[in-house]
């Protein structure tokens, strides 16, 4: 698997691949530190990354 992040673009949903086509969603990573965590995606039949611009708390930081 490359470690390239692509960035996307939302437009209503985010399902297809658009690196292979691939139709049926994504797997998700998180990658960061303390203060933030970003949420990312990867697709299981080609594993691109995707970054929709999701960030969740860092495990240490208050909700």
């Amino acid at each position: 698997m490359t470690d390239t992040i692509t960035t996307v673009e939302m437009d209503g949903e985010f399902r297809i691949c658009p690196a292979c086509g691939y139709e049926d969603g994504f797997h998700s990573m998180f990658r960061g530190g303390p203060a933030r965590l970003q949420w990312l995606f990867i697709c299981p039949a080609c594993h691109q990354i995707f970054d929709i611009g999701l960030t969740v708390p860092g495990p240490g930081m208050d909700r």
